[in-house]
């Protein structure tokens, strides 16, 4: 690949039209992730083309050359490309193989452009392809089909859930154990309507927490409270476990 430049491509293997909200939120999110991993620098789209929808990214002093502050100011711009281009790919290529922690939790982490390439991929039913080109031409792709991002996105909905579910178990240690027990019956319940959490795993972070800290008043209070919402078999699995 000769005379290439530094930039990311995004490459949509549609086969049915893409809804052109989910590609602006996707754009949006890549303007903003770019903007605060680089401060006041710009992304910019400098081609688009069809077939499968390929969309070329760059930063502004590349694609605005000839008007640049000059060739320090240039350089800064393939450096800011290459380095967005590679925390992109190292937090897909994470999130697909459940190794992506370290990068979720740093704050210049583009998250949320990784959400909207993944719901895109998973509303508009197609491959998308992740490629980070360096200014000698070389690149790294990385791919995600729709089942893959589709269970992506369900690990991260129960793992968030989890992450709720612990917070309402472990809060309020010096309330009365019935007013504990509502607030992590309601929890639970708010987190099995958003569909977030599975009975089973609900269940354990319930026991695991209550248990190690030796609270036997809080697991019959939730086994009562659980039982009077309708939840029968869960407050069993309480008073038995």
């Amino acid at each position: 690949m000769q005379g290439e430049e530094a930039k990311i491509v995004l490459i949509i293997e549609n086969r049915q039209p893409v809804q052109a909200l989910a590609l602006s939120e996707l754009l949006a999110a890549l303007a903003r992730d770019y903007s605060k991993q680089n401060r006041v620098r710009t992304l910019v789209v400098t081609r688009v083309e069809d077939g499968s929808i390929w969309i070329t990214l760059m930063d502004m002093t590349q694609a605005a050359s000839p008007y640049a502050k000059g060739a320090v100011e240039a350089a800064k711009g393939v450096k800011a490309i290459i380095d967005f281009g590679k925390s992109l790919a190292r937090l897909l290529n994470g999130k697909k193989t459940g190794q992506a922690e370290t990068e979720q939790i740093q704050n210049k982490s583009p998250r949320r452009s990784v959400e909207k390439l993944l719901k895109l991929s998973v509303d508009a039913n197609c491959n998308v392809r992740l490629r980070q080109v360096e200014a000698d031409g070389s690149y790294i792709d990385v791919e995600v089909t729709p089942p893959e991002a589709a269970a992506i996105q369900e690990s991260e909905r129960t793992a968030k859930g989890s992450r709720a579910l612990r917070t309402s178990v472990m809060s309020h240690e010096r309330l009365p154990a019935g007013v504990r027990a509502i607030d992590i019956a309601d929890e639970f319940e708010r987190l099995q309507i958003s569909q977030q959490l599975p009975v089973d795993g609900a269940l354990q972070i319930i026991l695991s927490i209550i248990k190690r800290s030796g609270d036997v008043k809080l697991l019959e209070s939730l086994a009562v409270e659980l039982e009077e919402r309708g939840y029968k078999q869960l407050a069993a699995a309480i008073r038995n476990g």
